[in-house]
């Protein structure tokens, strides 16, 4: 199976992670389900960013990313 692999910083880490469990919580008392999204954008080699979305769009800025054998 190949991967891909994602570099974040701490501080993207700790953002998808509040915001899953905080979208999980709320997910559970409104008795829905949402899905979530994860979008890298590459402009041009070098120059990629990531979005996460499970109630809303949050931009999480510059990411390095690379498939791994």
């Amino acid at each position: 199976m190949k991967k891909i692999e994602i570099s974040l910083t701490d501080e993207q880490y700790a953002t998808i992670k509040n915001e899953i469990e905080r979208c999980s919580k709320l997910n559970m008392e409104e008795t829905v389900m949402t899905g979530s999204s994860f979008t890298v954008r590459d402009a041009f080699a070098g120059f990629s960013w990531m979005e996460f979305e499970m109630h809303k769009k949050i931009d999480l800025g510059d990411v390095n990313w690379k498939f791994v054998e």
